[in-house]
């Protein structure tokens, strides 16, 4: 007769057995059982999940893993990382004869589908052609002033702040910048991060949402410890403030119609939105207005923080910058979009700080149709990952990877050129990806972060303040950095000086 204790120990000894059969089949047998990388990943989702969605250190770690493991690891039992010097051409480019490596559209948190992150082929080319005039440089022509009104109020804050010699949070107010920049170039509507003197909640909540949506996925793949979340009970609240916040935006200016005075982003999708069949549909005005918010702030002020984090470590870089920047021109009115587009130095440096503090570090997974990558065949459904940060720091794609050298983009004719840097692979560096689905807002972005930096160092010398060295060292990944605050001393640059 078997007893209920004994009914406990059958079953506990047969969940043991399931477990260590189910190990034993992951790292033997499961179809990406040939390909390399650290067993413990292979045997279990825990290790891949609990270092990228809850510790953040995964993206930066993966460097170290590529070195061991090679071009392509297994980081979980379905899951790849390939380094991007293949995973770009073969992965994410569009090539003849080759089916797409598609999207994940759940990974971005839309269990609906709905926007033109998660939409699939057809979905997603008739979102994006609706988009796409609104970040040409047609259309960003219209709204330069716009650009550098918010640059100039930028700067006019900064002279309040620094005028008793305190240091800056240069990070919180490039925040509040970007934040404003797209909230009014999207919608006309800015948030007014920057007409307040006090802290902006909009700022974080951001950066919040997007590391709610990653401890989330973790404890949507553990149910037992769902009840753990509420450890980070604070998070999932800002992302809910932030999609109300995001929502309410994007609905006022949907109301206000085609026929609004301002040609902003919204003008063109909703010009071009009035066949249903054609156009975007309210929904998906608002899923794209969340994502405008978000990928159009969070990531070019993480750029511009790590521009002016590299840039004041580099005495030679920063001297030659600020000279091209302040001999160019004659006034602070003639640093335009066009004008500063023929900076050599200043192009070199932007492309420089998005290849050693990408963006996206980790970039979002595509799914394989069944394809061979690097003379490899990987299986039909499998999710690949390319994780930005370990591709631009690996020795094999760059010669001095962790070092910041802006010359390494130069043409060899130039006085800067150093030939120490002719067999850098550039082409690993993609900052706003590659292919059909590459970021929409590239242009946008340079033009930003061109003029910020010019008026910038037009306006001011810029010092690091002590023990702020480790500053990007520090920051966490959850997809986008976080980024901490980095503290500067601003002092009025004095042209009569010269």
């Amino acid at each position: 007769m078997i007893t209920i204790w004994s009914a406990i120990v059958l079953l506990m000894g047969a969940c043991l057995l399931h477990r260590v059969g189910l190990i034993l089949y992951r790292i033997f047998f499961h179809p990406l059982a040939h390909f390399p990388g650290p067993k413990l990943y292979a045997a279990s989702y825990l290790p891949y999940l609990y270092q990228n969605k809850i510790t953040g250190t995964l993206a930066k770690d993966m460097l170290h893993m590529h070195e061991r493991y090679g071009p392509i690891v297994r980081i979980s039992p379905t899951q790849l990382a390939i380094e991007g010097s293949i995973g770009w051409p073969e992965v994410f480019s569009r090539r003849p004869n080759v089916p797409e490596f598609e999207k994940i559209p759940t990974f971005y948190g839309a269990r609906d589908g709905i926007g033109i992150l998660p939409a699939q082929h057809d979905d997603h080319r008739r979102q994006r052609r609706l988009m796409a005039y609104a970040f040409s440089a047609g259309a960003l022509s219209e709204q330069e002033f716009h650009l550098a009104h918010y640059t100039d109020l930028l700067i006019q804050q900064l002279r309040k702040q620094t005028a008793s010699g305190s240091p800056v949070d240069i990070t919180r107010w490039l925040n509040y910048l970007t934040i404003d920049i797209i909230s009014e170039l999207a919608f006309a509507d800015s948030f007014s991060c920057l007409d307040r003197t006090d802290f902006h909640p909009l700022a974080t909540m951001i950066f919040n949402s997007m590391r709610a949506s990653a401890r989330l996925s973790f404890f949507q793949h553990y149910p037992l410890l769902r009840p753990l979340a509420l450890l980070f009970n604070r998070d999932m609240h800002t992302r809910r403030q932030y999609y109300v916040m995001a929502r309410a935006k994007a609905e006022k200016r949907i109301a206000q119609g085609v026929d609004h005075p301002r040609r902003d982003f919204m003008a063109y999708v909703l010009g071009n939105s009035k066949d249903g069949s054609r156009g975007m549909s309210h929904d998906e005005m608002v899923a794209n207005a969340r994502t405008l918010i978000g990928a159009g702030s969070h990531t070019t002020a993480s750029a511009l923080a790590a521009f002016v984090f590299y840039l004041t470590q580099t005495s030679d870089v920063y001297a030659r910058l600020a000279s091209e920047i302040r001999s160019a021109f004659t006034s602070q009115d003639e640093i335009t979009i066009k004008a500063t587009a023929a900076l050599p130095f200043l192009h070199a440096c932007l492309v420089e700080t998005l290849r050693i503090h990408p963006p996206l570090a980790e970039t979002p997974p595509r799914i394989s149709p069944g394809w061979v990558v690097n003379d490899r065949y990987i299986p039909k459904g499998t999710p690949i990952s390319i994780f930005q940060w370990a591709t631009t720091h690996s020795p094999h794609n760059f010669t001095d990877p962790d070092l910041f050298a802006p010359q390494r983009w130069l043409p060899a004719d130039d006085p800067l050129y150093d030939a120490r840097y002719a067999d850098d692979n550039r082409e690993a560096s993609n900052p706003f990806t590659t292919g059909p689905r590459d970021c929409l807002g590239k242009y946008l972005a340079y033009a930003e972060m061109r003029m910020v930096v010019s008026r910038l160092l037009w306006n001011f010398d810029i010092e690091l303040v002590d023990g702020q060295m480790d500053w990007a060292d520090r920051q966490r990944v959850y997809i986008v950095y976080e980024k901490g605050e980095l503290l500067v001393r601003l002092k009025p640059y004095l042209r009569d000086a010269e």
